[in-house]
């Protein structure tokens, strides 16, 4: 059996296409089609990322301190579980969606810094992204399995 390297659950073609939709879908498809099959289609997208980008940051922390044995279903659940978990909450309970929000944005300002300034524009303030409370968002909570059945095809 073949040691995975660190991270690379993030370039599987599930992980890669799930990028994909949710540009496409949140800069361009929402916009030009607004209704049901778009305001859903981020949120499959962002369960299957989701847990294969926290995994990713796991193991390659996990490679910085010399301690990376491999991929761990077992860790991959947890995180699966806990996605799960979190986007029912803000989707939900208004204090979640709150919190989501702001720690989202918070995650996002590096890249958005980072395209100010290739696009010669002033840096972004700190601010929540838009998230929607939405509870028929639940509908996506079985794409966990997609990130799920990625983590065994490693």
């Amino acid at each position: 059996m073949r040691l995975g390297r660190a991270g690379e659950g993030l370039l599987h073609p599930a992980a890669l296409a799930s990028v994909a939709v949710l540009l496409l879908n949140d800069h361009w498809a929402k916009r030009a089609y607004p209704g049901f099959a778009t305001g859903k289609l981020s949120d499959f997208a962002g369960l299957i990322f989701t847990p294969l980008l926290l995994d990713a940051w796991i193991e390659l922390g996990l490679r910085q301190a010399g301690r990376y044995r491999g991929p761990s279903p077992r860790r991959l659940r947890a995180l699966a579980v806990l996605t799960g978990l979190v986007f029912a909450l803000a989707k939900t309970w208004p204090p979640a969606n709150i919190a989501v929000a702001w720690a989202m944005g918070l995650v996002r300002l590096p890249l958005d810094a980072g395209l100010a300034l290739a696009l010669g524009r002033g840096l972004p303030a700190l601010g929540p992204v838009a998230l929607v409370r939405d509870p028929s968002d639940l509908l996506a909570l079985p794409s966990l399995g997609l990130a799920l059945w990625v983590g065994r095809r490693r």
